[in-house]
């Protein structure tokens, strides 16, 4: 809870730990900026303004959801992750990315370290890795990080703790059964295909005057609601009335209330998405008449 960054979702919960620092993502300057890769410099930039300013000898590690799923489907750009990765390594800070979201095909790679070619010290996984079928989670280090607390018994080296459940055998052979499956029926490249053509039919919800961005990877999209394509205000009011008409069409979204996630199952089919589309479409035009 402490590491979160997300004001709503911590506060019930005060007071936490300290010693979590906070930087903020690149959607919350974007409009003081002439272009988004403007945009996404000055904030992967003002990592490195944060260890300093907190010294470095004091920083342990950097943890980043490379799309930030709570925020929007924030999603920066690859020069962004690049940079820190440069800083990190300047300062001798490890990388963490939080993948329970973005792993095991999602975002038209086995991870999202891969869609955008910038490799952590640390990957924390869940979710896609049972597909949802067990309660199943992994850390994944580089191999010389894993080597500094895991080795041969007669070595000592350990990072003892107790967890009561780790390793559940009816677990892991669900997460191995789900790797296979998405190796076997590249669903890594499905995942590609099928976002980009959804994607395109998000993007006709432009014509209602009521979409600002369409953004994510993969099967991993977003769509942000404004009052007016010109003001750029949020919206809201009709994230509420969507909330009502995903439902009353059959529809389960995520709607957090000026944007919504779509992200569908990795097996989908192009008629799958094509109904999708469609019932989007649908519910955003009775939601538009309800504000």
């Amino acid at each position: 809870m402490s590491a979160s960054g997300t004001g709503k979702r911590k506060t019930g919960f005060e007071p936490q730990m300290g010693g979590f620092l906070k930087v903020f993502p690149p959607t919350y300057y974007r409009d003081r900026f002439s272009t988004w890769e403007e945009c996404n410099r000055f904030c992967a930039q003002s990592f490195e303004d944060v260890i300093i300013n907190e010294d470095p000898d004091t920083v342990a590690g950097i943890i980043i959801e490379p799309i930030g799923n709570t925020g929007g489907i924030i999603t920066p750009t690859e020069e962004y992750f690049q940079i820190i990765r440069q800083i990190c390594d300047r300062y001798k800070v490890i990388l963490i990315y939080d993948e329970i979201i973005t792993g095991f095909a999602r975002t038209g790679a086995m991870f999202a370290a891969q869609t955008f070619g910038v490799t952590p010290d640390i990957i924390c996984s869940g979710k896609g890795l049972s597909s949802g079928a067990i309660p199943l989670g992994a850390m994944i280090t580089k191999e010389d990080m894993g080597d500094s607390f895991y080795g041969e018994v007669e070595d000592e080296i350990n990072f003892a703790h107790g967890h009561t459940f780790a390793g559940n055998p009816l677990a892991c052979a669900v997460g191995i059964a789900v790797i296979d499956e998405i190796q076997q029926e590249r669903l890594d490249q499905k995942a590609q295909k099928l976002g980009d053509y959804l994607a395109e039919k998000l993007q006709k919800l432009t014509q209602y005057g009521v979409v600002r961005e369409v953004r994510g990877k993969g099967l991993l999209l977003g769509v942000e609601l404004v009052k007016d394509t010109e003001t750029m205000a949020p919206y809201p009011e009709l994230g509420q009335a969507l909330k009502r008409t995903t439902l009353q069409n059959g529809l389960i979204l995520r709607i957090d209330p000026s944007w919504f996630a779509v992200a569908p199952a990795l097996i989908a089919t192009e008629s799958d998405i094509d109904e999708l589309g469609d019932l989007i479409e649908k519910s955003l035009v009775d939601a538009l008449k309800q504000v």
